[in-house]
């Protein structure tokens, strides 16, 4: 990775020259400030996206649905259109000198979306305004990523990442915690009645508290100052932009790489995904736990070992990427994959609840050491001017199987195989039975490729 030199600049287009000697690349503490706000917006996010999983009962009885329709509701509502906003958002990343403008614009798209859910008084409603949360949500990673990218060279970045991702256990955890706190207080209080609004159940006031005060966020990050763009070997990819076109001719030449690497990241979200999204509702149909107990208890459990065991493996990739292992990552990832499959698959059929946590736990740490060493390969091996449309790429195939599919495969297994909500907690064991295996196989094929593209993008010493 190098960053523009005088050489390179005097080859821009004009209008680049004036952008590339204007931009002064801000000091390292800048930039790890940087870091922990994009932690805290997606911190946030988790807690707008994840909150609903503590109300399932509650909007379940009022609306009378199904395990099916509330799957629909946490998963496919809030993925149904990012499939078609992601990549066009990763363009605008890729090529525009607005990052941190336009995932400000996203902050107050998805929070807005959610405190609109808690104005929801059907499917319909509540329906749109999941998709609401996703399509302002799909800003977060292409920009985050990027502009880390940026910030950052490959020996330190995953770390970088690592942190910022601490983002999704954090947060995750958080929706249960708070969530679970705000549910009780307002289910004590009962249903309000609001100016203009009118009657509001407790599971509507929790959206409203829990959505609006990331709009504070949005103001911060609308001031972040955009770091130098780092150039990719002229070999890979020229310092000007690419059209469209040229960018699919990109990618077609090494689908191998990307199609392995996408695939295999996009099965381990439906996998982690789902069963984060189905866990405490399973705690609370086999144990008899109420929704705050489920809920603090999942939470401590995401945030303690999910945020431990993402810091673990950013820091195990940086660790052997500085001793001269360019291919950590992908060692990292299959390992990972192979030694968590086993708590997933025991932690569901424990016969306790508390069995059931210390496993899930132990899954978490281990696999939460993927989350940030993923996304860094993906930056490893992506010119600067592709890493928002990859990114979001990326994204999209991992939200679309992990929030849409993950969340509904455990429901469907659970209502139209079982037929019986009780059977959920076997739902959860026959997921990662299947999709751990297969996951690390595909890690495994891709080490050729994976090598080749670091080599091309200068990373990766042909004599190691």
């Amino acid at each position: 990775m190098t960053v523009l030199d005088d050489t390179q600049v005097s080859e821009l287009p004009p209008v680049e020259q004036a952008v590339a000697k204007t931009e002064k690349q801000p000091s390292v503490f800048y930039a790890w400030a940087v870091v922990i706000l994009l932690f805290a917006c997606y911190t946030i996010s988790a807690i707008d996206a994840r909150v609903m999983t503590l109300m399932v009962a509650d909007i379940r009885q009022d609306m009378k649905l199904d395990d099916f329709q509330i799957s629909l509701l946490q998963g496919f509502a809030t993925v149904v259109l990012v499939a078609v906003a992601a990549v066009p958002i990763g363009r605008i990343v890729d090529n525009g000198r607005n990052r941190s403008k336009l995932l400000a614009g996203g902050i107050v798209l998805w929070c807005l979306a959610t405190a609109a859910s808690g104005l929801s008084r059907t499917f319909g409603h509540l329906f749109l305004a999941r998709v609401g949360v996703g399509i302002g949500e799909s800003t977060l990673g292409p920009t985050a990523y990027s502009l880390i990218s940026d910030y950052f060279e490959p020996k330190r970045r995953a770390f970088a990442i690592s942190v910022f991702a601490l983002g999704y256990p954090v947060g995750g955890g958080l929706a249960l915690v708070i969530g679970a706190y705000v549910l009780k207080a307002a289910k004590e209080y009962g249903p309000a009645i609001l100016p203009v609004i009118g009657l509001v159940q407790p599971w509507q006031m929790t959206f409203f508290i829990v959505g609006l005060p990331g709009l504070i966020l949005a103001l911060f990050v609308a001031m972040i100052r955009e770091p130098k763009r780092h150039a990719a070997p002229t070999a890979v990819i020229g310092v000007e932009r690419l059209t469209l076109r040229q960018t699919v001719a990109f990618l077609v030449q090494r689908w191998k790489v990307y199609s392995a690497l996408i695939g295999s990241v996009s099965l381990l979200g439906m996998l982690a995904i789902g069963t984060a999204i189905w866990y405490p509702t399973f705690l609370i149909r086999t144990y008899g736990m109420t929704a705050t107990e489920a809920g603090y208890s999942f939470g401590i459990l995401m945030i303690v070992c999910g945020g431990l065991g993402n810091l673990t493996g950013g820091w195990f990739s940086g660790f052997f990427m500085r001793r001269g292992h360019p291919g950590a990552n992908l060692h990292i990832m299959t390992w990972v994959t192979l030694i968590k499959v086993a708590p997933l698959v025991i932690g569901p059929l424990m016969p306790t609840a508390t069995g059931a946590l210390v496993l899930m736990g132990i899954a978490t740490f281990i696999g939460q050491g993927t989350n940030s060493v993923a996304l860094a390969s993906l930056q490893d091996i992506t010119p600067s001017r592709l890493r928002g449309q990859m990114t979001a790429l990326m994204l999209m195939c991992v939200t679309t199987l992990g929030m849409a599919l993950g969340s509904s495969v455990i429901a469907a297994v659970t209502q139209f195989i079982f037929h019986d909500d009780g059977a959920l907690r076997y739902s959860l064991a026959i997921l990662p039975a299947i999709v751990g295996p297969l996951v690390a196989l595909m890690f495994v094929l891709a080490r050729k490729p994976y090598r080749n593209a670091m080599i091309e993008m200068g990373e990766w010493n042909e004599k190691k």
